[in-house]
């Protein structure tokens, strides 16, 4: 009976690596550190973002959607775009592009989408 020859295993080196692997790796354990850093001090249920996709997102329009959404529970994506005077589809990508990064979320009301604030506090990581 021939005798089989295991074949060898592959296995990764630790120390071989990219360093933007690791630099990515640090700024998630920073970011994870600073969030539970947050909720120790009283501001559970925050959504921490990277400096570069606020910059990306945030700006005086979005800002006046998220302001509006803190005190308000419009209908609507409509109701919400006739509330503050702007165009319904400018108000529509606005929305969908803050429900892609986890900040606000709709809420079914009929045929309706109802769009709603997802966390009580955003905060963007420090600069450190």
């Amino acid at each position: 009976m021939p005798e089989f020859e295991e074949s060898p295993t592959s296995v990764p080196d630790p120390n071989d690596f990219e360093s933007e692997d690791a630099e990515f790796d640090e700024r998630l354990e920073l970011r994870a550190a600073f969030s539970e850093t947050l909720t120790q001090h009283g501001f559970p249920d925050t959504l921490v973002l990277t400096r570069e996709r606020a910059g990306d997102i945030f700006h005086d329009r979005r800002l006046d959607l998220l302001d509006y959404l803190k005190d308000h529970d419009p209908d609507s994506v409509r109701s919400l775009a006739n509330e503050l005077g702007y165009d319904k589809g400018v108000v529509s990508r606005d929305l969908q592009k803050l429900a892609r990064i986890d900040v606000i979320e709709y809420v079914e009301e009929g045929r309706a989408k109802a769009p709603r604030l997802k966390h009580n506090h955003i905060a963007i990581e420090p600069v450190v």
